[in-house]
C-alpha cells in the first residue's frame, strides 16, 4: 500500500512538472509561478511520504490527504496548458539543426541564458542532449551553474531542486527528460537577470587572491 502511494505521488508530481514543460508562452509571466507552486508542492508531498513511513499514522494520513489536494491544485491549473507548448522531439520533429557533441550543447544552453526570451530553444537543448545519452548529471550541473550566476531567487533553487528529485525518480525516460526540459524552460524564462550577485563574489575572489579594487589610471 505503501508503494502504491509514492507511485501516486510520483506521479502527481510528475503531472505537475508537466504543468511548467508545456506552460504556454501566451500566458503572463506572472503565472509560470502559479505552475511552480504545483510542481514543488507535488515534490514535497512526494519527498515527506517517502521519509516519514507510516509508523506515525495520523501524519501519514494527514500527507496522503496533501497528495488529494496537490491533484486538485492540478486540475484548476490546466488553463496554463490552454494551448500547450510543445516538448521538443515530440512526434518526430527533427532536432538535427542543434549540435550534436555535449559540451556544444551545454555552450548552446549557458549562452542561451545570457539573452531573454531564449525558453523553447532552453528546452530544445535539454532535449537534444538526453535523448543523445550524454550525461545527465552534467546537464544538471550546467543547469545550476545556470541558476548561481544570476540573481536566483528562492523559486529558481527551489524548482531545480524539485526537478532533480523527480528526474531521479525517473531516470533518463520520456517523464525524466520532460521533467528537466519543464526546469530549463522556466529558469529561461527568469534569465538574465543583473547578475549583480555574481558579481560582488566576483570582487570579493579577487580580493581573496591579493587583487586591489580600484587601480590607479594607467596602471598596469
Amino acid at each position: 500500500m505503501r508503494a502504491l502511494r509514492l507511485l501516486t505521488s510520483a506521479a502527481l508530481a510528475f503531472g505537475a512538472a508537466l504543468r511548467v514543460a508545456r506552460f504556454g508562452n501566451a500566458n503572463e509571466h506572472a503565472d509560470w509561478e502559479t505552475a511552480h507552486h504545483v510542481f514543488t508542492y507535488a515534490n514535497a508531498i512526494h519527498q515527506m511520504l517517502k521519509r516519514i513511513g507510516t509508523a506515525n499514522t495520523d501524519s501519514y494520513v494527514t500527507v496522503v490527504r496533501g497528495v488529494l489536494h496537490g491533484a486538485m491544485a492540478l486540475y484548476l491549473t490546466r488553463y496554463l496548458n490552454v494551448p500547450p507548448a510543445r516538448i521538443p522531439g515530440e512526434d518526430g520533429e527533427n532536432l538535427d539543426d542543434l549540435p550534436a557533441d555535449a559540451e556544444m550543447i551545454r555552450a548552446a544552453l549557458l549562452d542561451g541564458f545570457d539573452r531573454q526570451r531564449q525558453v523553447d530553444l532552453a528546452a530544445r537543448l535539454v532535449a537534444r542532449h538526453l535523448t543523445l545519452g550524454h550525461s545527465p548529471q552534467a546537464l544538471i550541473t550546467t543547469l545550476a551553474h545556470v541558476v548561481l550566476r544570476e540573481d536566483a531567487g528562492f523559486h529558481a533553487y527551489q524548482i531545480l531542486e524539485a526537478g532533480v528529485r523527480q528526474f531521479t525518480v525517473w531516470g533518463n525516460t520520456d517523464e525524466g527528460r520532460h521533467i528537466l526540459i519543464g526546469v530549463a524552460r522556466y529558469l529561461a524564462a527568469h534569465s538574465p537577470t543583473e547578475r549583480a550577485a555574481l558579481q560582488t563574489a566576483d570582487i570579493a575572489r579577487r580580493l581573496m587572491r591579493g587583487g586591489e579594487l580600484h587601480q590607479e589610471a594607467g596602471a598596469s
